[in-house]
């Protein structure tokens, strides 16, 4: 029975081993990413054997790097001579970057979880590590490594001329981010089709999907249905219209607190699943669902998370303590100083206000307590839930 292959690092560390010490090749193989894990500088790889200076690895670093080159010769796929030994045999590595060509455009993560799926590499392989082994032993590189939005990814090599594909990963990062900003979260699916309207052409949903992903701060909602959500996008409208109503109901049914966010007209492409939200509402900071219930942890200060306007409506509403008919409402409204278009826009608008039967209005989540948490019958229905899942009506 024939022995298993090595993996990419065993490979390429048994390569370093045999033009230098065992000392030497694993200061060279960590410094220069040949175990996978991007590379360390000359101080953290010096730090690590012991208190090398920087000089010193540097300059052992250079003597293993001119023997490995010397043995693979001026050029990959040479014919060795009397003189000159044949290429130094490194199949994983071959592998590896027909891989990386396969795979681009791809992004740095992506292509390093493929080479650990495709059990090339025992572990996600940083691609840096691979262009450097790939230039010293004399292969031709089959990728360029950039960075586009402060993302890090794979591009061809020699690129496509007819794909500025930069262009296209920049694309794909800004509509992500855009969705999410707007809507709260966003669907794999539905970059994918927003990107190709934008651009006029296919887009490839695993290049969406592997771009999307990338940031440290991606999160998934939902895998299966590819929700996603991005913490660090500022200004989400979702995000912050769960806050308004929270500031003034401290907790809410989930059916409350979607309907709430669905009122206003600037949300019509607001698509999100209850169950979705939920998930949403589990990662904002001060935040808790439990059941169907969503509430603060600490009372928000109205203040700071309600525009003015809103304001007024909730210090009146909050005052009343019950639903006020509209034109009275519209009444002590204009008497704190609101103009009459600000009242239609906010009463019609505000997530914070909910009308209760015809022409009466109240403070959202204030008139009628949401359902206990332990309520088995009130858990958020997920897809496959039917018989209990709400589907979404447009307005």
């Amino acid at each position: 029975m024939p022995s298993p292959l090595p993996t990419l690092e065993q490979e390429l560390l048994s390569l370093a081993r045999s033009v230098a010490s065992e000392r030497d090749a694993g200061i060279a193989v960590r410094h220069w990413g040949w175990d996978g894990g991007g590379g360390a500088t000359l101080e953290a790889a010096g730090r690590e054997a012991g208190g090398l200076s920087r000089e010193r690895v540097r300059q052992l670093c250079r003597r293993v790097e001119a023997r490995l080159r010397a043995a693979a010769g001026p050029a990959a796929g040479r014919e060795p001579t009397d003189t000159q030994p044949p290429a130094p045999a490194a199949t994983r590595l071959d592998e590896a970057l027909l891989a990386a060509a396969e795979a681009a455009p791809t992004t740095r993560g992506a292509l390093a979880r493929r080479l650990a799926d495709q059990r090339v590499a025992a572990h996600p392989f940083h691609p840096a590590g691979l262009e450097h082994a790939a230039r010293t032993l004399g292969r031709d590189v089959t990728f360029t490594l950039a960075t586009v939005k402060g993302i890090e990814v794979v591009l061809p090599h020699p690129d496509d001329p007819t794909l500025d594909t930069r262009h296209l990963i920049a694309t794909i990062a800004e509509t992500s981010r855009n969705v999410v900003r707007r809507t709260g979260a966003a669907r794999v699916a539905d970059v994918t089709g927003r990107v190709a309207a934008a651009l006029g052409a296919p887009v490839d949903d695993d290049l969406v999907h592997a771009v999307v992903s990338e940031p440290s701060d991606f999160l998934w909602l939902d895998r299966r249905t590819g929700w996603f959500f991005l913490p660090s996008v500022a200004r989400n409208a979702v995000v912050a219209r769960v806050l308004k109503v929270l500031s003034v109901a401290g907790e809410l049914d989930i059916g409350d607190l979607h309907a709430g966010v669905r009122r206003d007209e600037r949300m019509r492409e607001f698509v999100m699943p209850e169950y979705v939200l939920a998930e949403l509402c589990q990662r904002i900071p001060g935040v808790a669902v439990e059941g169907r219930v969503v509430r603060a942890l600490e009372p928000l200060d109205a203040a700071t998370v309600l525009e003015a306007t809103e304001l007024t409506f909730a210090r009146i509403l909050g005052e009343r303590q019950a639903p006020v008919e509209r034109r009275e409402l519209e009444r002590l409204c204009l008497s704190r100083g609101m103009s009459a278009s600000s009242f239609n826009n906010r009463v019609s608008y505000s997530p914070i206000i909910e009308e209760v039967g015809h022409g009466r209005y109240a403070l959202r989540g204030t008139t009628c307590p949401p359902r206990a948490a332990d309520d088995a019958a009130g858990a958020v229905p997920h897809p496959g839930e039917l018989e209990h899942f709400r589907s979404l009506r447009r307005r």
